[in-house]
């Protein structure tokens, strides 16, 4: 062990880059929305030590972010790819929170292209590693909002993908908007700047007839600044959505 961490050492100083100054200069253009030069970092950075947690975690997520705003028709691939790099970080490293995260964002994000039987393998792929992933860190925001979604999904489940789904794995994907609120909720109280949290809790509450409530949150979601390029689609979604409901 001792030996490969002096090989990678050496290599990272003929190179003249480090893991730290890989993740900090790639963090730097993921937070400025520059997602495919801040993976091309953590990719250089992996070219060197391709069992970085740090660096795989983060390309899964350049990647899931990349394919929020992608042309409809190459999502899918991409994100398949950040599955990948999200299955390498929890391998490298199995207590890591943002590794199971990403990868049941990841997991999620492809079962948009899934018919609905697709949809229910994956759900419970996703309830696997997002609960791994908020009992390795309860307060991870992203970890909180994913398992708050899969209690709105579960809860508006039809009764044939649950006859499904209890034939093939003797189990039925559970949820209830209650705890959808209570998840959601919390990833909006840890983050209440996140647009896409805020929207989510919105669209929660419409369903639930908590109308006064939903409306509050979209007038709030409606005064943030875009953090992350699919902040300007949601945006235009949660304006159409007040409108409808202020109707």
């Amino acid at each position: 062990m001792m030996v490969k961490v002096a090989y990678l050492i050496s290599v990272f100083i003929s190179l003249g880059v480090s893991p730290e100054e890989c993740i900090s200069k790639g963090d730097s253009l993921f937070f400025a929305m520059k997602y495919e030069e801040a993976l091309e970092i953590y990719e250089e950075g992996l070219s060197v030590d391709s069992t970085n947690y740090e660096l795989l975690w983060r390309a899964s997520r350049c990647l899931c972010n990349i394919g929020d705003v992608a042309p409809k028709e190459e999502r899918e691939k991409i994100y398949e790819d950040a599955l990948k790099y999200a299955e390498k970080a929890v391998k490298a490293n199995p207590q890591g929170d943002w590794g199971w995260t990403w990868l049941a964002a990841s997991y999620g994000n492809l079962a948009l292209f899934r018919g609905g039987k697709g949809k229910v393998k994956l759900a419970m792929k996703i309830k696997e590693a997002v609960l791994r992933a908020l009992e390795l860190n309860p307060n991870n925001h992203l970890a909180n909002y994913i398992w708050g979604s899969y209690n709105f999904e579960a809860a508006t489940l039809n009764w044939a993908l649950r006859k499904f789904a209890k034939m093939l794995f003797g189990e039925v994907p559970e949820g209830t908007l209650e705890d959808a609120e209570k998840y959601i909720k919390k990833a909006v109280s840890l983050k209440p700047d996140r647009i896409k949290y805020r929207l989510e809790l919105a669209k929660l509450y419409k369903k639930m007839e908590k109308k006064e409530e939903a409306i509050r949150e979209l007038e709030i979601t409606l005064n943030l600044k875009p953090q992350y390029k699919e902040d300007y689609v949601l945006l235009k979604e949660a304006e159409e959505l007040l409108r409808k409901l202020k109707k």
